[in-house]
């Protein structure tokens, strides 16, 4: 899995009211994102981060650590 299949695994489960309102890619990008008509970009890359902090690490690089808990979803857990 790379980097785009990671933001698309997010955006896929997300609200993309709450991606619009997180930054500044509008609404209708992030349907075309989501629809596969535009690709993912560096700046919604940084939003889904934002959004999403527990999953920074593996968004960019497909790695987990949890001892610091940064996790995926798949794991969605960290440790305390």
């Amino acid at each position: 899995m790379n980097i785009t299949d990671r933001a698309l695994l997010l955006i896929g489960q997300s609200n993309l009211s709450d991606l619009t309102r997180a930054g500044s890619t509008d609404y209708n990008r992030w349907v075309s994102i989501k629809r596969g008509r535009a690709r993912v970009g560096a700046d919604e890359i940084e939003i889904l981060g934002k959004v999403y902090p527990q999953y920074r690490w593996w968004l960019t690089t497909g790695e987990v650590m949890p001892e610091i808990k940064q996790i995926s979803p798949e794991s969605n857990t960290a440790s305390n």
